[in-house]
């Protein structure tokens, strides 16, 4: 007897849970402009909590099976109804504290709403009107992106190096480490801290570089942490490092081939540099993980290297060897890390 399966997928289903989707993110802002994270630490009943937040119950109910269903809460059925507390990732990432990721959701969604919104003004060739810079100039403008940026280097970013690094023996011995546009610095604080031995500096714009150097400073890390602020593409960043990181940098650069040149010049014989970078993929599948996030770099005219890219110019450069070590997952997309290695003379 032949069994039919009913559970395959529609071909138009990945579309329609596209559609879907945009129901998903404003029930999760909503969620996030109410507080109910916080007010759900404590699992509560469907009208206890309706009337906390004085919202209809009925309607409440509803949007708390949506969250549900979405792995944000727990639900707890019982004789008397259902009661709704946290899911372990929303305790991690959605209520205020060290891993929480609020901020940085915000601006990501609002980033990416901007970007779906003004697509036909840029196929037809218009102008897009540049949002407005907030007052004060570059270093409010790199104070509020290092605050985005802060919350997802110390809750995904940092894990994920720290996971890769401590299989790499080059890193075990290092003594020095360039963070190359290194942001808040989080990711060079987290390294100085697990490597007693190791003396790390941050390079990334002035402004920013002033933000991470604060943050140094509040860590109590000055003397094992140093920052550097200039221009990526033209600048000094030191020379003599055993080991370069370098994650989501290079689409900020006029010529990463020059940039990877003084990169092998920045090495000490026989040093390590690690990049981290989101790669367009030939497979439609692995591509669509990049393209939504990516595409308002390469609409900008930003380097976004297709994969092999990165590769194959590190090679140019004069990189002894270039090993593939796989995938790491940051933030929105995964990045390609290669391990780049200068020859010893």
């Amino acid at each position: 007897m032949n069994i039919i399966d009913f559970n395959h997928s529609h071909p138009l289903q990945a579309y329609w849970q596209l559609a879907g989707a945009a129901v998903q993110a404003d029930a999760l802002t909503l969620a996030l402009e109410l507080d109910l994270f916080s007010t759900l630490e404590q699992p509560l009943d469907v009208p206890t909590l309706a009337a906390r937040l004085q919202l209809a119950p009925d309607i409440t109910g509803h949007w708390l099976e949506l969250l549900w269903s979405m792995a944000l809460l727990q639900r707890i059925d019982g004789p008397d109804g259902s009661r709704y507390g946290l899911s372990d990732t929303t305790r991690r990432y959605w209520l205020p504290g060290p891993q929480g990721c609020v901020d940085a959701w915000h601006y990501r969604l609002k980033a990416l709403r901007q970007t779906g919104a003004s697509l036909r003004q840029r196929l037809s060739g218009e102008p897009i009107q540049a949002p407005a810079k907030p007052q004060g100039g570059g270093q409010d403008w790199a104070a509020a992106a290092a605050s985005h940026i802060a919350q997802e280097q110390q809750a995904i970013s940092v894990p994920a190096v720290l996971s890769l690094l401590q299989m790499l023996p080059e890193v075990q011995r290092a003594e020095r480490v360039l963070d190359l546009g290194g942001g808040p610095g989080l990711v060079a604080q987290a390294l100085a801290r697990e490597y007693p031995g190791l003396h790390a500096t941050v390079f990334d714009w002035p402004p920013t570089a002033a933000v991470a150097r604060q943050l140094v400073a509040e860590a109590g890390l000055q003397e094992r942490v140093a920052t550097m602020g200039g221009d990526l593409s033209r600048d000094s960043f030191g020379e003599g490092y055993d080991v370069i990181w370098c994650s989501s940098v290079v689409h900020f650069v006029p010529d990463c081939l020059d940039l990877l040149r003084r990169v092998l010049g920045a090495l000490r014989p026989g040093g390590l540099f690690i990049s981290a970078h989101a790669e367009r993929s030939a497979q439609p599948g692995m591509n669509a993980r990049v393209m939504p996030y990516y595409l308002p770099m390469l609409m900008a005219g930003r380097f976004v290297p297709r994969a092999g890219e990165m590769a194959g110019l590190l090679a140019e450069a004069g990189f002894a060897s270039v090993e593939h070590a796989g995938e790491c997952d940051f933030p929105m997309a995964p990045l390609t890390v290669l391990l780049a290695r200068k020859g010893v003379r």
